[in-house]
């Protein structure tokens, strides 16, 4: 569910962001009325092929077909040939928004497996119709209806068809209703990517609009790459929380006192053993949305299997006891209910039958180390060790406590 952070509000505007500096340079161009030298004209094809080496190198399919469906009709509509301009610009304003809604929808599993061939089958599919209607001598899609406004040299600038309109309504709350239940940073991506789109298509006449929009539409796109291989890089998959390599970095900015946590699931082996992998995934992510909730002042880490850390820069271990404590409470009362694969999958009336679920009690065991300005000479490394040794030391006294 989507939290609000500083990192998320700045991930979330930075497409705005861009599309408005665009707009404001654009608007410049279409002031003057003059066109961009060719220099600039060609950027928004380095950005396409930047965008689509990147999608091809981390093999998201979502970024590469609409940068390809994009590339192809920004070529088009700067030079439409014996095609049909106004039925092109209308076929590719029809067509964009049920694209991206299609991208937002679908499940990413990459851009060389069936099913992202199939993906990009079917784009192509749409793309030969529309192709294919702007080159008949009564296009289908020349007869929309569109969009009436003034606007300064109002003869040039024509707007998109109503039903085209309303289908890029449906697509941003589509996109944006993804962001705020999923917090991803790709959904707002394609947000500002179909927004920036939606202006395009109203601009086609001026190449040095269509070429700005078109650069910026590419670099939200090159962003938001970047930033999912960095996500990739340095949070984990299964809790979302920051990974080992992420605690690495933050040891070398961290300074020389802190107070550093390592919580362990106690009897998580026996949970996995008797219930499966799928139960044992589910009971890390309920500890680490308890940490994530409860570890005020620090920064918690995925270390590696039951095992999570928590770093508290400038914090002594006195300081951090009742955060612990709080985080140790907790787990232990937060119900942890196994459904059995007998259980019915609509509630029946009334009570549930006998052994259609089973509550467990999750409990974790938790090893504190400090390291001050005296100990400047210990390596994390070390202090790692040390709170690792409590944790055993915590696991000897009976589990479900804390050792320092």
């Amino acid at each position: 569910m989507f939290k609000l952070n500083s990192k998320k509000v700045i991930n979330a505007v930075v497409p705005f962001i861009i599309l408005l500096i665009a707009w404001i340079l654009a608007m410049g161009a279409y002031v003057s009325d003059s066109e961009l030298d060719v220099i600039f004209i060609t950027i928004s094809y380095i950005f396409a092929f930047f965008a689509m080496v990147l999608s091809v190198w981390f093999q998201h399919s979502r970024v590469f077909y609409a940068v390809c469906v994009l590339l192809f009709s920004i070529a088009v509509l700067s030079s439409p040939g014996k095609l049909n301009s106004v039925a092109f610009r209308n076929g590719i304003s029809f067509f964009i928004p049920i694209i991206f809604i299609i991208l937002a929808t679908v499940e990413e599993r990459g851009i060389t497996s069936r099913h992202g061939l199939i993906k990009g089958l079917v784009f192509i599919v749409m793309i030969v119709f529309i192709v294919i209607d702007a080159g008949n001598i009564n296009p289908l899609f020349a007869r929309l209806k569109p969009v009436e406004f003034t606007y300064m040299n109002a003869e040039k600038v024509q707007g998109i068809p109503v039903i085209s309109v309303f289908l890029f309504l449906i697509c941003l709350c589509v996109l944006l209703t993804r962001y705020l239940i999923l917090s991803s940073n790709m959904d707002i991506a394609f947000t500002g990517a179909a927004l920036g789109c939606f202006i395009i298509l109203h601009f086609v006449h001026f190449p040095g609009i269509l070429s700005l929009f078109s650069s910026a539409v590419f670099l939200i796109f090159i962003i938001a790459l970047f930033e999912a291989s960095y996500s990739l890089a340095y949070h984990d998959a299964l809790t979302g929380l920051l990974s080992r390599r992420a605690m690495e970095q933050e040891f070398l900015r961290i300074g020389h006192r802190y107070t550093l946590a390592i919580v362990d699931v106690d009897h998580f082996k026996k949970v996995n053993d008797r219930f499966g992998h799928q139960v044992g995934d589910e009971v890390l992510r309920m500890v680490a949305s308890c940490l994530q909730k409860y570890a005020r002042g620090g920064k918690v880490f995925r270390y590696g299997g039951e095992e999570f850390v928590i770093i508290f820069p400038r914090k002594s271990i006195a300081e951090t006891l009742p955060v612990l404590e709080r985080i140790r409470n907790a787990v232990q009362k937060r119900p942890f209910v196994i459904r059995s694969p007998d259980r019915p999958k609509k509630k029946p009336k009334g009570k549930l039958p006998p052994g259609s679920s089973e509550k467990i009690r999750i409990t974790v065991s938790i090893g504190v180390a400090e390291k001050t300005d005296k100990m400047r000479n210990r390596t994390d490394t070390e202090i790692i060790q040390m709170a690792d040794k409590a944790v055993y030391q915590a696991k000897a006294n009976g589990r479900n406590c804390i050792v320092y």
